[in-house]
């Protein structure tokens, strides 16, 4: 896979990370929703988080699958381009992840729901993941709805650390053999 082709839905469209991302990607970072709950993808400025991105960036032509690589895009409004979040799929003990990130100004519109939709079905449907999981922390209340709204399902909940963050964590799955496309 050489390019991946913008997937696009009602109010946004995904699409890969390109280097003009740098500076917005490196603010909201530092904003107290990612400081909380993924601190792991604070970077510590510009330099670090330009690493991060041509590392994510050399994924989209790996020929691999997001059970050894990650695949993350950037999630920007089609009404406007700006770039507000990202989501991807990852590896995640021989299975695939999802995450995701919502720029707090953008929060409570929906639109992490629509590109977690959007990425769970362009997963399935381009690498044929039967099933995709979304890890979150049990006191994540916006990141459960999401997985929720999404259509997957509460399989576990257990104390546990996530991201360096301790307590209990809840962890969903998506089964595309029970939830068919729509």
């Amino acid at each position: 896979m050489t390019h991946v082709a913008p997937i696009h839905t009602p109010s946004l469209y995904l699409r890969e990370f390109v280097p003009d991302d740098v500076p917005q990607l490196f603010q909201m970072s530092l904003e107290s929703g990612i400081r909380t709950w993924l601190p792991d993808q604070v970077y510590t400025d510009e330099g670090h988080a330009t690493k991060i991105l041509h590392y994510l960036a050399a994924q989209y032509s790996s020929q691999k699958t997001p059970t050894l690589v990650p695949y993350v895009f950037g999630v920007c409004l089609r009404s406007t381009d700006e770039l507000i979040g990202h989501v991807g799929l990852s590896p995640y003990r021989s299975q695939v992840e999802i995450g995701f990130a919502i720029e707090e100004k953008h929060q409570r519109h929906g639109y992490a729901t629509e590109a977690v939709s959007a990425m769970t079905r362009w997963g399935h449907s381009t690498f044929d993941i039967p099933v995709i999981l979304g890890i979150v922390a049990g006191a994540n209340i916006g990141s459960r709805r999401v997985l929720e709204n999404s259509e997957f399902t509460l399989t576990k909940e257990e104390a546990g650390t996530l991201h360096t963050w301790q307590g209990l964590i809840r962890t969903y799955i998506l089964d595309f053999s029970v939830h068919k496309e729509t």
